[in-house]
């Protein structure tokens, strides 16, 4: 089991939709942040082991280089679940919305 989790600094439309559009790989509507490749800077060094977990992932960002600074999409396993409290509190640092998969709600 797992849950997803997505956050990014500016966008156009609404957190839900900004969430799906990221599942089908849509980012047109989110604006790069260097708080948001901050954020995954900071995550990947706190929790190395989150990389097989996070998109982008160092494969897309390749292709497309700036979604780094768009928008950090976690899928959390169970294990993973300890780190939530500490992520949530990192990205409301950064000053990152974003929205849970799981709850179907904004973050």
């Amino acid at each position: 089991m797992s849950s997803d989790f997505g956050f990014w600094k500016r966008s156009t439309g609404g957190p839900e939709e900004v969430f799906d559009g990221l599942a089908e790989g849509d980012t047109r509507g989110l604006s790069v942040s260097p708080d948001v490749l901050r954020f995954r800077e900071e995550l990947l060094a706190k929790w190395p082991d989150v990389e097989d977990v996070l998109e982008p992932s160092r494969f897309d960002l390749e292709e497309e280089p700036d979604d780094a600074g768009k928008y950090v999409l976690l899928t959390l396993s169970v294990r993973h679940l300890d780190y939530l409290p500490e992520i949530l509190d990192m990205a409301k640092k950064s000053g990152l919305v974003g929205f849970s998969g799981v709850a179907g709600e904004p973050i």
